[in-house]
């Protein structure tokens, strides 16, 4: 029997990396997936790689509250949301003497607005089972990095605001967690990774006692929190980071 069979789950940052993962292993367990993203091309590419039927995108950016309606629209027209994963985020590296109030907002509407906002979508369309809510954040909000100020900012916010969203919502029959993770092998993360010398980047893989991540290792934890074989876990941050944070 599939854990997840007919289940509704929403992944926002479906287009790559870890999103694309938790789509790709919540649809082989037998759920139906809604992906979210920006990018329509990258959501039709990774539609086409999720085993079943009965998926559907949606193009929105999750700072457009007029397009996060169509989340709720689509789950309440379809019996109701039993998972929630959000994936989106971004990443822009700055020393704290160089960055300005700007930095500071986008990065918060990048990682901290978008999840909140398809937060309150699912919300209000929540299937009969209940619903677990999935952030995902970074180890950077618990470990000082260089140049990591407006990014470890909004992660952290993320952990902070999850044990409120967990107080407000358990009466709703929902749940919210947070995954901090470690460097895992992305697009992201190759993004900033490129502007190390080869002795830093080594470093950074030395630092991870298991070694950089794949997608996967921290789906595995995504598809836990989603299931019911953690009906009694809420406002709780677990770390999944190949003990980065324990070196």
């Amino acid at each position: 029997m599939k854990r997840f069979k007919d289940k509704l789950i929403l992944v926002l940052g479906m287009g790559s990396g870890i999103g694309l993962s938790a789509a790709q292993q919540f649809a082989k367990d037998g759920a139906k997936i809604v992906g979210v993203g920006r990018d329509i091309h990258s959501l039709n590419s990774s539609l086409l790689t999720l085993e079943g039927e009965g998926h559907y995108v949606i193009d929105a950016d999750a700072l457009d509250e007029k397009r996060v309606k169509e989340i709720t629209k689509y789950g309440k027209e379809n019996g109701g949301y039993y998972g929630c994963v959000c994936c989106a985020g971004s990443l822009e590296m700055r020393p704290i003497l160089f960055t300005e109030p700007k930095n500071l907002i986008d990065s918060f509407n990048a990682n901290v607005v978008t999840a909140i906002n398809v937060t309150q979508a699912v919300s209000k369309a929540v299937g009969a089972d209940g619903l677990s809510v999935v952030w995902l954040s970074s180890v950077a909000a618990i470990r000082g990095t260089a140049g990591f100020s407006a990014y470890s900012a909004s992660k952290g916010a993320l952990i902070s605001a999850a044990r409120v969203a967990a107080i407000e919502l358990a009466n709703k029959n929902i749940r919210v967690n947070v995954i901090i993770a470690g460097v895992v092998e992305t697009q992201m993360s190759d993004a900033w990774l490129k502007f190390l010398t080869p002795e830093q980047k080594t470093d950074v893989e030395k630092s991870h006692l298991l070694g950089l991540g794949r997608p996967q290792d921290v789906s595995n934890t995504i598809a836990f929190l989603v299931s019911s074989d953690s009906s009694w876990i809420t406002g709780s941050s677990i770390v999944v980071d190949g003990g980065l944070s324990a070196n």
